[in-house]
């Protein structure tokens, strides 16, 4: 058996909470530039001017995120402060578009839900309060003649503090719900992607993580490898169930899917947290051994074959014992090829079944 990893690769890739908000951050920046530019036609310096330094801290909010420097559900600032932003420019942008009026403003508390909202938290009632602060404190502003009258839909009109009160509430209110209903949408769809992406990571008979999955987790300890200063030796377990095609022709597939089980709940008990097992294929299953050289390797591979062996199996008021046999290799140097060293395991695995079966194989069995 050749392993082709390009045939077997994982397209899907679990999303971070920081890549959900990607697509609102950009919409974000967008629609602030746009905002900037139409005050700008309307001769509002001063507007324009909170309008730019909104966009420069948009754009860098896209690119902390995009860069993943920011770790959304340990970092406090992570939400108030977007939050923070987007109400005061959101404030000013009622302002000279007319205060609540004005269109331009329920679609900017779409991005204000969106953006402010970590993965397991949310911060409508942080919003509210702040919009309905923010809003009512420049209507005052306004009232007492302190900051002129600006409107660039219609003529300016001096706000009553019945109106203020009002579009206050009101905005705090849609801030609110706003970012009740995306956040409860978000749980929504982050539920969904975690049970898809389980499912197509996992063998669903044995519960262990499939050839796709294998393939992912791979990567990430290759990775892991190249930033390893020193020794980091990856240990490949190919093993293959010995015989199983007689076990499921002589006792039936039923019982050859519990032996598959069982194999399966012994390659996870025997194993570390770091270590990988995956189920390969049919009665394969492939098992990486993080940071750990041959002699360590082929201690885990005897240890699974021999809790294995000793496990009994009852079909047809018989007891049967099954086994299985064990190929090795170990990526030891950077830059190897791991599907070579994969398809190494393979081979030695042959061995160990044409030397009759049950045994591990590997390079120290090859004759010099």
């Amino acid at each position: 058996m050749k392993v082709k990893k390009s045939e077997h690769k994982l397209n899907i890739k679990a999303s971070s909470p920081s890549e959900k908000f990607q697509t609102a951050n950009l919409a974000r920046c967008l629609y602030t530039m746009l905002m900037v530019f139409v005050f700008y036609y309307f001769q509002l310096p001063w507007i324009v001017a909170i309008g730019s330094v909104h966009l420069v801290f948009a754009i860098v909010w896209f690119l902390l995120i995009h860069y993943d420097l920011l770790v959304e559900e340990e970092i406090w600032w992570s939400g108030y402060v977007p939050a923070t932003f987007d109400l005061i420019w959101l404030t000013v942008l009622a302002f000279g578009t007319g205060h609540i009026t004005s269109f331009f403003i329920l679609g900017y508390l779409g991005s204000i839900a969106l953006s402010s909202m970590s993965l397991d938290r949310n911060y409508g009632i942080y919003n509210a309060f702040l919009a309905t602060v923010l809003f009512s404190a420049m209507g005052f502003l306004v009232y007492f003649e302190i900051l002129p009258s600006v409107n660039i839909l219609m003529p300016a009109v001096k706000p009553t503090l019945m109106s203020i009160f009002i579009s206050s509430i009101l905005l705090g209110g849609s801030a609110f719900i706003v970012n009740q209903i995306v956040s409860k949408l978000f749980s929504s769809l982050t539920d969904v992607n975690q049970k898809l992406l389980a499912i197509a990571m996992t063998d669903p008979l044995t519960g262990i993580s499939n050839r796709r999955s294998f393939f992912s987790n791979l990567e990430i300890e290759l990775a892991r490898k190249q930033r390893s200063v020193g020794p980091y030796p990856i240990a490949f377990l190919l093993f293959d169930l010995d015989l199983f095609k007689s076990i499921n022709d002589t006792y039936g597939h039923e019982f050859g899917d519990q032996v598959l089980i069982e194999f399966a709940t012994v390659l996870k008990t025997s194993l570390r947290k770091q270590d990988f097992p995956a189920r390969w294929g049919g009665e394969e299953f492939l098992v990486l051994l993080s940071n750990t050289d041959l002699d360590g390797a082929i201690v885990v591979a005897e240890k699974i074959r021999t809790s294995f062996h000793s496990l009994s199996f009852y079909a047809k008021d018989k007891r049967i014992q099954c086994s299985t046999s064990v190929g090795i290799s170990v990526c030891n140097e950077q830059g190897i090829n791991p599907e070579a060293v994969i398809n190494q395991a393979d081979q030695y695995l042959y061995e160990a079944k044409r030397n009759g079966r049950n045994q591990i194989y590997s390079e120290k069995n090859v004759p010099f």
